[in-house]
């Protein structure tokens, strides 16, 4: 439906960044390893789209880091105690 409703040369697809994302890796145990997240949309063309990152061995919190940052806001570091980066998904990032 987003990407029917047109905004200039872009839809509002292309225009919107959605973050989806579970709690945990598997609910029985409530592992955090492994998390899946989407997005859908490309932020206005700030934000590449059908690519799969593996995360493996690094912080979530470096997904949060690279949308915030996608979305202009001045933040340099995300995150509290061991989940804290400074590291942008470079892979991501249009």
């Amino acid at each position: 439906a987003l990407d029917k409703v047109k905004e200039g040369n872009r839809t509002l697809l292309d225009n919107t960044l959605v973050l989806a994302h579970s709690e945990t890796e598997f609910a029985k145990f409530h592992t955090i390893d492994n998390i899946p997240m989407m997005t859908a949309g490309s932020a206005g063309g700030r934000l590449k789209t059908g690519i799969y990152v593996d995360g493996i061995g690094t912080p979530v919190s470096r997904v949060g880091l690279t949308l915030q940052q996608v979305m202009g806001v001045p933040v340099d570091r995300w995150g509290a105690k061991s989940l804290e980066t400074n590291r942008t998904l470079t892979e991501i990032v249009a």
